[in-house]
């Protein structure tokens, strides 16, 4: 569980606030516009990208549905997308919240975003495959915001189908 204090008072600095938010923007469009090879260059080249449940979050645990540690797992995730894994075809469509910082220091971030993520399949068929909300841990690096950490925090444990793509 988070034990970041939330500051109502943290105001940010523009150019940081527009990183972030294009990072948040850019994430989703590379999913659901299937750019999954952008995916990866999101992240900060020791990035790690979990995906877990609130419960388990909640408690502590360490595991998950996905886990890679670096951005060259994550690249092997794309290569497994594209040309191993079998899955029925489907795309997804990325609602966020508004990001909300919970601390700023130096050149680093902590934040949350609410997500909605819903599945299309090849029928036309749309479900809502998860909500919940990313727990991130950001860094500066030319002036862009890069992901260190995303933690992809599920509100429910059941999924309608195999999680083959990111949330």
């Amino acid at each position: 569980m988070s034990s970041i204090t939330r500051d109502p008072a943290l105001e940010l600095p523009t150019a940081t606030k527009t990183s972030i938010d294009r990072l948040m923007a850019r994430y989703a469009s590379a999913i659901d516009n299937g750019e999954y090879e952008v995916w990866p260059t999101l992240f900060t080249e020791d990035g790690v990208y979990r995906i877990t449940t609130r419960t388990d979050y909640e408690a502590g645990r360490d595991f998950g549905v996905w886990y890679c540690n670096n951005r060259g797992m994550l690249e092997d995730r794309v290569q497994a997308i594209r040309g191993v894994n079998i899955y029925e075809p489907h795309v997804y469509r990325h609602m966020t919240g508004a990001t909300e910082v919970l601390s700023l220091g130096g050149e680093e971030v902590r934040c949350e975003t609410s997500y909605l993520v819903v599945r299309t399949d090849v029928d036309g068929d749309m479900t809502v495959f998860s909500a919940g909300r990313y727990v991130d841990h950001l860094v500066f690096e030319g002036g862009q915001a890069l992901l260190r950490s995303r933690v992809v925090v599920a509100d429910s444990a059941r999924f309608d189908t195999l999680v083959a793509l990111p949330i």
